[in-house]
């Protein structure tokens, strides 16, 4: 059986093709459509994941992880103990832990996964999810678009070609994909968004507000008290989601600290005028980031025919006021539960790939400009952003001295996101070298490099001396781990997950 996985930030969830040919959700062993993706190392052998996990934050923080997405494809890394873990070794846990409880919630074993990723991550952080799931004993098929996967869902509701505008905020990222949809045929035509803007930044911004309040009011500071931020980290996400549907609520955490005359409590009153004030500039950059994407794909407001809303965090108002300023409510669809509708997608690509569906064809766009750096420095691009894949380009290249019978090749992805005037930024991801090439003088060889995309957006780099016929390839791996190491073994696989 193929599933789908939306690997998410706070919260993951598995969905798989039901008798009736639909996408449905697991439902997880505590009865729960949803995994919080919280990790907690219980001793040398044994880790907690879900709620469980997530119970243990307030009193055993030290031993407990979430929020790992943000840091995958990075060289950060957690010590528990006496071991440092990855990004990706985390993440596997999370995996094997979905994927328990799915073999045991349908009785058939899991043989491979199309797991979700942010439109807009790098190539480094796609090889770190590839990773997690080697990790995790799991095979993926494929790595599949948050945004794409969210247009699945909605599937036949599109009956004319029209040009739909996902906007996916989760807990940690926000997605925004222009793609032209119509029954049986997706085409991305523009990405954009942030891989550091999502509900997580909201949940903060109300903790601040609280604790700041609370040393006006009661004259004493509790942000070095580990136990008491764990407490307000968990309350201010509840008030957050409760000021989704009322006005006003309170925040209360019973014995917060202990003052000169005993247990002091934390009771502030928040309502969602103050909560929206408070996190205004979020919302501004939420607002800035999609008439970015509207002007990188040259378009207006008014030629979206259609708003998808994604991602928990899509239901605040005050997001939704932003959306509807741009674009109208009438435009806006969110029938199908935002917190669900990744996985549903991601169910509906597996059932494709297994032949349980009729396929559709879907053309997915590179996020970033993909190229090498030259002699001088300069970044030379090979792929440009928004290039559907699969997808190879080529581009011939020479020596820059007499004899030269060596080159490196500095494999760079730019960041397209920056305003008319602000520099770009670039990532690199990784370095490999070309030997053997033929003795001759500086610009006489005919050195062909190839970047190529798969169908999950993963970059493979091909370089050759046409005259010579010496070649390699190499599939950029090693920045997975950060640090160039190879993966050989790894601490986690010992773990059991409880």
């Amino acid at each position: 059986m193929i599933v789908g996985i939306d690997l998410g930030t706070t919260n993951s969830l598995v969905a798989f093709i039901n008798k009736e040919g639909k996408p449905e959700i697991v439902i997880n062993e505590r009865g729960s459509r949803i995994t919080p993706s919280v990790v907690y190392f219980k001793n040398d052998r044994e880790v907690l994941v879900g709620e469980l996990a997530r119970s243990q934050m307030i009193l055993k923080a030290d031993r407990t992880v979430s929020a790992i997405k943000r840091q995958m494809g990075t060289a950060y890394k957690v010590s528990i103990g006496e071991h440092d873990y990855t990004p990706p070794e985390i993440s596997a846990l999370i995996l094997r832990k979905l994927v328990q409880y799915t073999e045991k919630y349908l009785g058939r074993k899991v043989e491979a996964a199309v797991v979700t990723v942010p439109a807009y991550f790098n190539d480094n952080q796609r090889q770190a999810t590839f990773l997690a799931g080697e990790l995790a004993g799991l095979k993926i098929l494929k790595l599949l678009n948050e945004p794409t996967a969210a247009a699945l869902a909605y599937g036949a509701r599109w009956q004319q070609q029209e040009k739909v505008l996902v906007l996916d905020i989760g807990g940690g990222t926000f997605d925004i994909t222009l793609m032209e949809c119509q029954e049986g045929e997706y085409r991305v035509l523009c990405t954009g968004g942030s891989t550091s803007l999502g509900g997580i930044d909201f949940d903060r911004r109300l903790m601040q507000h609280v604790l700041d309040t609370f040393k006006e009011t009661a004259g004493i500071d509790i942000g070095g008290d580990k136990v008491a931020l764990q407490q307000l980290e968990l309350q201010a996400e509840k008030v957050k989601i409760d000021l989704s549907t009322v006005s006003e609520c309170s925040l209360l955490i019973p014995y917060i600290t202990l003052g000169p005359q005993g247990p002091v409590h934390l009771n502030q009153v928040i309502r969602r005028d103050q909560f929206e004030h408070l996190c205004r500039d979020l919302f501004e950059e939420i607002r800035s980031l999609i008439q970015q994407t509207l002007r990188k794909a040259r378009i207006s407001s008014e030629e979206v025919d259609a708003v998808v809303l994604a991602g928990g965090a899509s239901r605040m108002p005050g997001f939704q006021e932003v959306v509807a300023e741009i674009f109208g409510r009438h435009k806006m669809r969110g029938e199908i539960n935002p917190d669900e509708v990744v996985a549903l997608g991601a169910a509906i690509e597996g059932g494709m790939l297994s032949g349980e569906l009729e396929n559709v064809n879907f053309y997915d766009a590179t996020s970033h400009s993909l190229g090498v750096e030259d002699d001088q420095g300069n970044f030379v691009p090979l792929i440009p952003a928004n290039t559907s894949y699969p997808v190879a380009r080529s581009c011939l290249f020479t020596t820059v001295r007499d004899g030269q019978e060596e080159v490196i090749i500095h494999v760079l992805q730019r960041d397209e996101l920056a305003e008319e005037g602000e520099p770009r930024k670039y990532i690199s991801l990784g370095l490999f070298h070309l030997g053997g090439i033929k003795n001759a003088p500086a610009g006489e060889p005919n050195i062909d490099v190839t970047f190529a995309i798969d169908r999950s957006g993963i970059l493979r780099v091909a370089a050759a001396d046409l005259d010579t016929g010496t070649q390699k390839e190499v599939e950029i791996t090693e920045v997975a781990y950060g640090d160039g190491r190879k993966l050989v073994s790894s601490p986690v696989k010992e773990f059991t997950v409880l």
